[in-house]
């Protein structure tokens, strides 16, 4: 498991305060071994048809600015009923050889960019928009193993406790905040001291924005995480994700 320890650690070096997408692609890559992006579903506009996705992070941006130009990169198609959990697949789990070649210009995208094996790993976000990691390796590379596909399925969980965009927050009111504090018996105080968090707000500006004492928000996180038997605000925010996306 050193390999998953090391994902872990390098999310968290790169993205647990200010998110450096950039550093953490190239830390990504070298540690899996293989190129990837990461992106989300966003409201497909009629006038732009081909920007259905935001990318957040590739180690190989040229592969994927002339993905977006080919229009091949859309929106994930998710079955009704399929979610939660969603699991990794790799290609050789629902496609073959005869069929990629089949595909035309996409085919021919993959042969020029050495596009073998390839694993696809989705998500589903509070906002229920579709988070994805794709992730592919040469010819000359091994296929993704199961051992690795399984320990994907771990690394993105983490994952969504870290992407921090604006759509991820979670309101004071919501089902699963609601769904979450019933679980672990959190009071209604606790309840808003992790809705502010889940925001992104640091515990100071949590007693600002609540009227608050420091020392009252520290005594509500403390419980927080005693109830929740996990060890510091990362890993709350990890459990809390990981419940909600099951």
């Amino acid at each position: 498991m050193i390999e998953l320890e090391k994902l872990y650690d390098c999310a968290e070096k790169h993205l647990s305060e200010h998110p450096d997408w950039e550093n953490f692609a190239t830390s990504f890559s070298e540690i899996f071994g293989a190129s990837f992006a990461l992106y989300r579903d966003k409201e497909i506009q009629e006038e732009n048809p081909e920007n259905a996705v935001d990318v957040i992070s590739t180690n190989d941006p040229d592969c994927l600015s002339e993905f977006n130009e080919m229009r091949l990169l859309g929106p994930m198609p998710i079955e009704e009923g399929s979610l939660p959990p969603l699991e990794p697949n790799r290609r050789t789990d629902f496609i073959s050889d005869e069929e990629v070649r089949k595909l035309g210009a996409y085919y021919e995208f993959m042969q020029r960019h050495n596009v073998f094996y390839l694993m696809i790993v989705p998500a589903m976000m509070p906002d229920e928009k579709i988070l994805s990691l794709t992730l592919w390796r040469s010819e000359e590379s091994e296929d993704f193993s199961d051992i690795e596909k399984q320990r994907m399925g771990l690394f993105m969980r983490h994952l969504l406790a870290l992407v921090k965009e604006p759509e991820v927050v979670v309101d004071a009111h919501s089902a699963a905040l609601d769904s979450f504090g019933e679980k672990y018996d959190l009071t209604s105080a606790e309840l808003d001291v992790l809705a502010e968090l889940l925001s992104g707000q640091s515990l100071r500006e949590i007693a600002k924005s609540s009227d608050r004492s420091y020392g009252t928000v520290r005594w509500h996180v403390r419980n927080i995480l005693s109830k929740c038997q996990v060890s510091n605000q990362q890993n709350l925010l990890r459990e809390f994700y990981a419940l909600i996306t099951r």
